[in-house]
């Protein structure tokens, strides 16, 4: 008899947080033969990687026939081109409606209530099916990324949610009315898969790339380039910090910030104004980011929203303290007084303060820095995080797993 799968949903496949935290745990759920197939709702740079884990069925149509400019305006002349879309995206609704049929599914896995509207208007013939909902999003994101009504809805058919960090869980106990006691925290680092990486790190690829000294004090940041992320409290905080610490050669770096991001040529504006292209460095979004990762002395998480970043655990494997702020997501749950500095929300002078600290105390970053590891570590144990996981499926989707990992 053929075991029934896990439908995952994902929004896109861009190289963000969320993401790559799905395709982690999609790795490692392949590894203990979970049947699994993954609705891709938009394309990415990760779609390749995607598609070496996992089957996919892609909401938006690859294959689509783009009209010729001639074609194209004959179409508008005679009225058609209207019909024409609407037959090419029933064509492409009955293709998704088939291969999803096809594929025996028996539990719905939703990664981000960005995936809200998709699972609401698009898969009705699937609501009789339970529900997982990953939830990574705080208020200000529900408002972007979401419709009200849509997540309201959601929220309703899901049996289980699983929130990044406490802060996020209260956040729909609290405002949404979601049942407690069908909550579980869970985050996923592949500490193995990172340490692998970070061992083989061109820790000098900043130097090479950007010509920035070689005894440089590094901090740094990293995110898409948008007003959740705080890239401008990032450079206020550097001008402080450059201007206090002078002549020490103090460097701030933002990794994954491109002229595609919103407020990209705002920031890149700032900067220039406040005479510090040479100290503030823009690096846009690559698959080498672990590289100026490894790189950091200290990372200044700047978001006013953050649920709990994989760049936080991915710094603290590195042994980087971490300066975030209070009230702006789950990083203090992890940072506390002992991995690096929790200052109240959005207050520059103690960010900047802090990371003045660390730049001037070696011996503080090394402590801090071991100490976030080994909280990592301790905390977010690979295989019992997928175990933990893996049961909250059980409970919907009796499965059968590689022996392996069941012993």
């Amino acid at each position: 008899m053929t075991q029934n799968k896990i439908l995952f949903i994902s929004h896109d496949a861009n190289r963000a947080g969320s993401q790559l935290l799905l395709l982690q745990l999609l790795r490692l759920l392949k590894e203990r033969r979970v049947p699994m197939h993954l609705l891709l709702c938009n394309g990415g740079e990760l779609e390749e990687e995607f598609a070496e884990v996992v089957t996919i069925t892609r909401l938006f149509n690859k294959d689509d026939i783009i009209s010729k400019p001639l074609s194209d305006k004959i179409l508008r002349k005679i009225r058609l081109h209207k019909l024409y879309e609407q037959h090419s995206e029933q064509k492409n609704r009955e293709r998704v409606v088939a291969e999803l049929e096809s594929q025996n599914i028996g539990l719905i896995f939703v990664n981000s209530i960005a995936n809200a509207e998709v699972y609401c208007e698009s898969l009705k013939f699937l609501h009789h099916l339970p529900v997982v909902l990953f939830v990574h999003e705080l208020g200000m994101s529900v408002k972007i990324y979401t419709f009200e009504s849509h997540l309201k809805f959601l929220l309703k058919k899901a049996d289980h949610l699983i929130a990044v960090s406490h802060a996020v869980a209260n956040h729909y106990v609290r405002d949404y009315g979601f049942p407690a006691e069908q909550v579980s925290t869970f985050t996923l680092i592949d500490h193995d898969h990172i340490d692998e990486i970070l061992k083989k790190a061109q820790r000098n690829l900043l130097e090479k790339t950007y010509n920035i000294p070689q005894d440089a004090v590094i901090i740094g940041g990293c995110g898409n380039a948008e007003w959740r992320k705080g890239n401008d409290i990032f450079n206020w905080i550097a001008r402080r910090v450059i201007q206090k610490t002078s002549p020490l050669p103090v460097y701030f770096v933002w990794v994954g910030a491109g002229p595609q991001h919103e407020i990209y040529e705002l920031i890149k504006s700032d900067i220039h104004l406040m005479a510090l292209e040479e100290r503030i460095i823009l690096i846009p979004p690559t698959p080498q980011a672990l590289d100026y990762i490894s790189r950091f002395d200290v990372l200044m998480l700047s978001s006013r929203e953050d649920p709990y970043p994989l760049v936080v655990l991915e710094a603290a494997l590195n042994e980087t303290p971490v300066v975030c702020f209070e009230g702006a997501g789950g990083a203090p749950e992890l940072i506390e007084s002992d991995a690096g500095f929790v200052v109240p929300y959005m207050d520059i002078s103690a960010a900047s303060e802090a990371i003045i600290k660390l730049v001037l105390d070696p011996n503080m970053r090394e402590t801090m820095g071991r100490k976030g590891r080994e909280k990592v570590l301790e905390r977010h144990n690979t295989d019992k995080s997928v175990s933990k996981i893996e049961t909250i499926i059980q409970k919907y989707l009796p499965l059968q797993v590689s022996e392996k990992h069941n012993q």
